[in-house]
């Protein structure tokens, strides 16, 4: 059926709780008509993109107005508009047009900082929103101007798709773990921070467009893919669909972990090893485990066999001693062991977790993160997030040492942090009943967020769900993926996968990734759900993926 021309849609002004004194004027409807019309007929199941009149001066209109408290399902005080300047169209890049809205969501005191935010508001609106996840201690605003997590290369952006895009800084501007002094910054970035600013770039949506989104989507990786996490099992009515890459959802028991990898490697005499060796680790492991999917590609895809083949015994220096870099000695295979064992905690964890790990330091994995190259320890990314967690979360003072950290010691704000970060809740009863679908990608070679806490969180989705879980989850872990590179650098448009699945009721069936490695780019592979691995068939091309299948470890 072709659609009517466009036509001017009427005038309404932004609804005046919101306190923005803009009217929304000079809309075109291609194709579709207003929701709400009581002589209008009803929206299409896909409502035609909104096209916006007079876009300099809608959006100059933006800047300087304010959104109140009361659109904004968490306490705040209000937001307000710092800027809003339109950007013209980049033919080089792709961007459209579109209204970069800045801002600030408030806080109730003075004494406690803002959420700083961007909003993009494109000039042809497809009617749905995105909204971007950060990384680390965030503290930097997420601009949604760029592409998905691991998306495919040269792949349009979500904003150049037609999509309201959106970040934060999650609540701090300061460099680093100390924000986590502040009671209220640690509670924003412990996951407040989404539904504060999706509230508040919903209710700018709302009056810019004047009508509401049809789907409202969140993607995200690491700490993102944690903040899209919260976004099901907290805020399950707000969002449509979810895309989580390997995220960091026990946040707390990673902390715990790394410092106890941590402590072994540099604080055991003789524990660590220098690059030489941990290659050396890496090239057995690949010899005894790379071939047990039917081919030598340089990945580890059938982690299952593995486990039950490589032997760091193997590895032993003759006495136990470091007797050169052609094996291992005693104290750095128990430094091995510490990170292949999983790490059970002296008392359970917010929705029961007791233990984390183990970590693919037997699958290849990228033991740089955790071993640094001087072996000094402070140049690695878990002491990076160790030492100031401690310091600012634990101590809360930025000259103490966090030298010789008990866990165990410190029992009520363990469990007081893993309630208020931790993203291991298996209820997202509210998510599934307003449709939502969730698309989480994990890698198995990550040294950051391991594969089995993700597969852990998983198997609580399955025990809840059971055989119902398959119609609003999916789970794909991507063997030599680490954590967003890896010798499998994993590329994937899941964005359009979830659009399918929650728009068009498609679930998504043969899925492809594709490597974007320098020497092994354009090599693909199935994406298979988990528990399954890519195997490869015995004949055809090695880089397609129709020559491998998905097959039960």
């Amino acid at each position: 059926m072709s659609r009517p021309p466009c036509r001017p849609a009427r005038s309404r002004p932004i609804i005046p709780a919101l306190g923005i004194g803009v009217l929304a004027l000079g809309l075109v409807a291609c194709g579709g008509s207003d929701s709400d019309g009581d002589d209008m007929p009803p929206l299409p199941q896909r409502p035609a993109n909104v096209q916006v009149g007079d876009a300099p001066a809608r959006c100059a209109a933006l800047a300087g107005t304010t959104v109140q408290a009361t659109a904004i399902g968490l306490p705040t005080g209000g937001a307000t508009i710092s800027s809003a300047a339109l950007q013209a169209a980049d033919a080089a890049t792709g961007a459209p047009e579109y209204c970069r809205v800045q801002g600030d969501i408030l806080a109730l005191t003075a004494a406690d900082p803002a959420i700083k935010f961007q909003l993009n508001l494109p000039s042809n609106w497809n009617v749905k929103t995105l909204q971007f996840g950060g990384g680390g201690f965030n503290g930097s605003v997420v601009s949604g101007t760029g592409g998905i997590s691991s998306g495919p290369a040269g792949a349009a952006t979500p904003l150049a798709r037609g999509y309201v895009t959106y970040g934060g800084d999650s609540g701090h501007q300061t460099p680093g773990a100390s924000f986590f002094v502040n009671d209220q910054a640690a509670l924003n970035y412990g996951g407040e921070s989404v539904k504060r600013t999706r509230d508040a770039a919903l209710a700018l949506v709302n009056g810019y467009y004047a009508r509401a989104p049809w789907k409202q989507y969140y993607q995200g990786g690491s700490k993102g893919g944690q903040e899209g996490l919260h976004a099901m099992q907290r805020y399950g009515s707000d969002f449509d669909g979810v895309v989580a890459y390997y995220p960091a959802a026990q946040n707390q028991s990673l902390v715990l972990s790394w410092y106890r990898m941590w402590q072994a490697a540099y604080r055991v005499p003789g524990g660590y090893l220098n690059r030489d060796k941990q290659a050396l680790l890496k090239a057995k492991v690949m010899e005894s485990c790379d071939a047990l999917d039917g081919l030598a590609d340089g990945l580890v895809s059938n982690t299952s066999a593995c486990k039950a083949t490589f032997n760091v015994g193997a590895l032993r220096c003759p006495d136990g001693t470091d007797t050169g870099n052609t094996c291992l000695s005693d104290a750095q295979i128990a430094t091995m062991q510490t990170g292949a064992s999983p790490m059970a905690f002296a008392f359970p964890l917010a929705n029961g977790i007791t233990g984390i790990g183990a970590y693919p330091v037997y699958q290849g994995g990228d033991l740089s993160v955790w071993l640094d190259a001087a072996g000094t320890g402070t140049a690695t990314s878990y002491y990076g997030f160790v030492d100031g967690t401690i310091k600012y979360f634990f101590y809360r003072d930025a000259a103490a040492s966090s030298e010789g950290f008990d866990y165990r010691t410190w029992q009520p704000r363990v469990e007081q942090m893993s309630r208020i970060y931790d993203a291991s809740n298996p209820n997202v009863d509210t998510f599934r009943s307003r449709g939502g679908k969730l698309l989480l990608v994990q890698g198995t070679t990550d040294m950051l967020v391991p594969e089995s806490m993700t597969s852990a969180y998983f198997g609580s989705l399955t025990q809840r769900y059971g055989a119902e879980l398959a119609g609003f989850a999916r789970y794909y872990v991507v063997p030599g993926f680490a954590h967003g590179g890896g010798d499998f650098r994993s590329s994937w448009d899941a964005l359009a996968a979830l659009e399918a699945w929650v728009e068009d009721g498609t679930p998504p069936t043969g899925q492809v990734t594709v490597d974007t490695n320098t020497a092994t780019r354009g090599r693909a592979r199935p994406l298979c759900e988990y528990p399954s691995y890519p195997r490869y068939a015995g004949t055809g091309d090695p880089n397609q993926a129709a020559s491998f299948s998905c097959a039960a470890p």
